[in-house]
């Protein structure tokens, strides 16, 4: 069992590395998964062709439609101009210097709003990447601050509809607003480090040169607008804001998150089209099936990622992880080790959501049986578990580099502080909470 935990490590290193040298992060999966099934003794071709292939598929089942139409989402946004003249607006409004803190707030907002963390990208990007052009700022950043965003505000934002937030909140038998106030201060000080430090490294990275260098389909882009007029913010910002409102509607009227998800999208994508139609009028079914098919391949990278955690989780060898974690939960503070424990879980699976999960499955009942407050170690769990969640082989992390077209060798410095150094600090900072009776 040791030498196939040996492997899983073995694997995650791999995996690591090969996506920091820019291999495809699918190919670099199945590799991984590889390694993991060769040292763990599986059966090779049953776990190619069942686990980890079936692992991807149902990420796939999932997501293959929702991809698509966020990404012509985002095409339409784009060709349209609607996502300039924003742009434009958030540049007169916080100038150069706050770009990078607006590009931020925006996708805070968006991703509250109900546009999944894994398709948020498509929104945003079509926003901040004129922002970022007008104001010669490098595009390096932009994953850690779509991250930042979508991820570690959101979950630490009161009300939020997050999977890892249901995982725990089931496996803790709490409500998913538990602990509001740890939460309102946590979402404060999340807002004043992230603002602070995309300011900070935007005008840190300006005066080393390093500024806006635009990809492949940013030219094409430019290349291919139809008109120099630009719409209406409030044509521009309409399809957006009615999303948001149309999540909440049909979540209080009970329908499920992904139908709401989908809904949702629809809705803004015929509004675009409907408000911007001046603007894209003879190309509108070609800029949605260049923008449909654009999804794909931030979906492939994520699904081969999701197969080899399903390889992962299929190993008896995961059980020497599990069993470490019980032993931290008996010799430390239950706080400190449940935050180490949840983060072991993240950081093998590359996934907070499948982190929280195993805990649940697996961890909770213990930790209830040493009388922890309940409600304090879900808040101090929901932010902890995005912590190693975000090392190199993250597939959000991965498909949002692939969509701003930086790579994940110079955007990943930046990821690293946002949303792995500073949530286990911010968990941290929530047992202090805790101690004081501050939830």
């Amino acid at each position: 069992m040791y030498i196939g935990a040996i492997g899983l490590l073995l694997g995650i290193i791999v995996l690591i590395v090969l996506c920091i040298k820019g291999i495809h992060p699918f190919l670099s999966a199945l590799i991984a998964s590889i390694i993991v099934i060769l040292t763990n003794g599986l059966d090779f071709f049953d776990a190619i062709m069942k686990t980890w292939a079936g692992g991807m598929a149902g990420f796939i089942g999932t997501y293959l439609l929702f991809f698509c139409l966020a990404a012509a989402y985002g095409q339409l946004m784009k060709t349209s101009g609607a996502a300039e003249s924003i742009a434009n607006a958030l540049f007169k409004l916080f100038g150069a210097k706050w770009a990078p803190a607006a590009t931020l707030i925006v996708t805070w907002i968006l991703a509250y709003g109900g546009i999944n963390v894994f398709v948020v990208v498509f929104a945003v990007y079509p926003i901040a990447m004129p922002l970022f052009k007008k104001c010669n700022i490098s595009k390096n950043l932009m994953p850690a601050i779509f991250l930042f965003g979508s991820v570690i505000l959101v979950v630490c934002t009161p009300g939020v509809i997050a999977g890892l937030m249901y995982a725990l909140s089931e496996g803790l038998g709490v409500p998913v607003l538990s602990a509001p106030v740890m939460g309102v201060l946590s979402l404060l000080i999340s807002l004043m480090f992230g603002c602070t430090y995309v300011t900070l490294r935007a005008k840190q990275l300006a005066k080393r040169g390093d500024g806006f260098v635009p990809s492949a389909s940013d030219l094409k882009y430019e290349e291919s607008k139809v008109s120099k007029d630009l719409p209406p913010l409030w044509a521009s910002l309409t399809p957006m804001l009615a999303t948001i409102v149309l999540k909440f509607i049909l979540l209080d009227w009970g329908l499920a998150t992904m139908p709401t998800s989908y809904v949702t999208v629809i809705v803004g994508e015929v509004l675009m089209i409907i408000l911007q139609y001046k603007y894209l009028k003879g190309t509108v079914l070609k800029n949605f099936t260049d923008g449909f098919f654009t999804g794909i391949n931030p979906l492939l990278l994520n699904a081969g990622i999701m197969g080899f955690a399903a390889v992962v989780n299929s190993c008896e060898s995961f059980q020497v992880f599990i069993n470490f974690a019980t032993y931290l939960c008996e010799t430390m503070n239950p706080y400190i080790s449940a935050i180490i424990a949840i983060n072991i879980f993240s950081g093998i699976t590359g996934a907070s959501m499948s982190g929280a999960q195993i805990f649940a499955n697996t961890m909770a009942q213990t930790y209830l049986s040493y009388g922890v407050n309940s409600t304090a170690l879900f808040r101090i769990l929901s932010i902890a578990s995005m912590g190693l969640d975000t090392l190199p082989h993250c597939p959000t992390f991965l498909a949002m580099a692939d969509v701003c077209g930086v790579t994940a060798k110079k955007s990943y410095g930046h990821v690293f502080w946002c949303t792995v150094v500073f949530p286990i600090a911010l968990s941290l900072i929530c047992v202090v909470f805790a101690f004081l009776g501050i939830i």
